[in-house]
């Protein structure tokens, strides 16, 4: 897994290159999904549209990392281990947001982190290859205390039906402020 240190001017300019406007202030509530709006998929390219998918997540992350700029928290975080949530705070995450989605082999989680002290940095994913063998996959965000984001995992198989219930969220991963 890779942290993102810091918002690369190269992701700013592909962002620019592609014809993406960027949102007003940070990593708002819906910028995903605001971003994946502006270039709705054409045809039925999946590459194509991961290509959308991971430019949008890109994007939106590091305007995540600019807000933690701004808030004076990047500090921390780029200090900080990742950890494990405890089981009752990951089932606070669980209850506190809607489920996930999986759609078009692209499987994404809207989160608005419900704690104070924690950073939201990592969620890891199981489900079923098309061997029925267990897979677990992990997903890099950055969502501050208070703010929304979303977690997404491109290259996201939901090919068999049966395979959908047996996907689940297994986890989280915050950086705890100090």
């Amino acid at each position: 897994m890779m942290r993102i240190a810091a918002p690369g001017a190269a992701v700013l300019a592909l962002i620019g290159l592609a014809g993406l406007s960027p949102p007003a202030l940070a990593a708002g509530p819906g910028c995903f999904a605001s971003c994946m709006a502006e270039r709705p998929p054409k045809t039925d390219d999946y590459y194509a549209f991961a290509d959308t998918v991971k430019l949008c997540r890109d994007r939106c992350d590091a305007l995540a990392l600019e807000g933690l700029k701004t808030t004076g928290l990047y500090e921390a975080y780029a200090a900080c281990t990742p950890a494990p949530l405890s089981k009752e705070d990951f089932r606070d995450l669980r209850a506190k947001n809607p489920s996930w989605q999986s759609q078009f082999n692209t499987f994404t989680w809207d989160i608005t982190n419900p704690f104070k002290d924690k950073i939201l940095v990592e969620i890891e994913v199981q489900t079923q290859d098309m061997n029925l063998s267990t897979v677990s996959l992990t997903s890099a965000g950055v969502i501050a205390p208070g703010q929304s984001g979303t977690f997404v995992v491109p290259d996201f198989f939901d090919g068999y039906p049966a395979v959908r219930y047996a996907t689940k969220v297994r986890g989280a991963k915050a950086c705890t402020l100090p």
